[in-house]
């Protein structure tokens, strides 16, 4: 039996886990996936939460051609500076786990021993997620009642999840780190300039959060070209734009075999004070 971070969504007591299920104090229970994670939402409606598995695969299959690995190899090269020896991260909304595996990489690559937690609202990209790397422990989870334990965690990482920024301050240690990424202002403007009539330019929200002091915030930009429809229909499944993009502006993308996408990231280094 072993401890985690993670907290039953009832009772928000501890959770201990073995191979086949976690268990709290008062009897809850929640069996072990054969793919190894948990699942601790709750919810009285069925059916699917989250990204479905087709904008899933379609995010899986583009982060796998590398057009974003700029953005992942500096996401990295912070969580290995800011990362304790036999410390805690936590990934919120990871997804299918492509950048908490890179993260998980990266730590063993420089010799830091770490526990690596990854949750996300969608079972379909959770699965994903638990067959990356066995160094993730992973959970069906919501982001804006994380079961997490209060002060359990020293990194916390939102690369392009809702922000839930009281959850993540009380998840955190005392000093502990959050590490956000959010579009900039022309990230992918040149597919929405396809795509729509009146193309329009990401907002970027205030960079301050209460409870938090910022240490650092930089931009990540530079321009990457998509090659083949495939790759193409990927980038736009996987993005909001997939639903939201009337059928002429899909018409004129499957004209474009290959497309120049601006790259356009801004990262947000907090301390939790």
């Amino acid at each position: 039996m072993k401890t985690t971070i993670y907290i039953c969504p009832v009772c928000w007591q501890e959770l201990t886990e073995d191979a086949t299920r976690a268990v709290c104090p008062r009897g809850h229970a929640f069996d072990r996936a054969k793919e190894g994670y948990f699942n601790l939402l709750l919810s009285e409606r069925g059916g699917v939460h989250g990204d479905n598995r087709d904008m899933i695969l379609s995010r899986k299959r583009f982060l796998e051609r590398g057009y974003y690995d700029g953005i992942s190899a500096r996401v990295c090269e912070h969580v290995v500076a800011h990362m304790p020896q036999g410390g805690v991260l936590l990934d919120e909304g990871a997804g299918e786990g492509f950048y908490t595996a890179r993260m998980a990489d990266a730590l063993e690559t420089v010799g830091r021993e770490a526990q690596l937690f990854a949750f996300d609202i969608s079972k379909d990209a959770v699965k994903l997620a638990s067959r990356r790397s066995k160094m993730l422990r992973t959970a069906v989870a919501g982001i804006y009642h994380m079961p997490v334990a209060t002060e359990s965690v020293d990194v916390a990482v939102n690369l392009f999840a809702p922000l839930a920024a009281e959850e993540t301050h009380r998840v955190l240690r005392a000093g502990g780190i959050f590490l956000l990424a959010v579009p900039e202002r022309e990230h992918l403007f040149s597919l929405k300039e396809v795509l729509y009539d009146t193309p329009y330019k990401n907002t970027v929200a205030d960079e301050a959060l209460a409870g938090f002091s910022l240490l650092s915030t930089e931009e990540i930009r530079y321009e990457a070209t998509v090659d083949g429809q495939e790759a193409l229909i990927d980038l736009l499944r996987m993005t909001p734009y997939g639903y939201r993009t009337p059928r002429a502006g899909w018409e004129r993308l499957m004209s474009y075999e290959r497309l120049r996408i601006p790259v356009h990231i801004r990262l947000f280094i907090y301390k939790k004070v």
